[in-house]
């Protein structure tokens, strides 16, 4: 969450004086904002706009319903062979 200060505050390990930007957890920075410490950051977010929540599902136009394919039995896997190669007979 980000953040300006109003009144510095300690944060990190750094005093962030009036009018710095910092980020922070959400829970935390709503805990600034109502100590009054902070303020949230006014984002344009015209180039990319909150979308409202949307249900799990969105809403689509009711498609008839297909009859299922019958499944398919699986094969049983064969268990792999290992390759014969001929063996060469040694000279005398």
């Amino acid at each position: 969450m980000k953040l300006i200060a109003v009144k510095p505050i300690y944060f990190g390990g750094v005093v962030v004086t009036e009018g710095e930007s910092l980020e922070t957890l959400e829970q935390h920075g709503r805990e600034l904002v109502q100590k009054g410490y902070a303020r949230l950051v006014d984002v344009d977010n015209s180039a990319q706009p909150e979308q409202p929540e949307q249900p799990e599902q969105p809403e689509q136009p009711e498609q008839p319903e297909q009859p299922e394919q019958p499944e398919q039995p699986e094969q049983p896997e064969q268990p792999e062979q290992p390759e014969t190669v001929p063996e060469k007979k040694a000279k005398k």
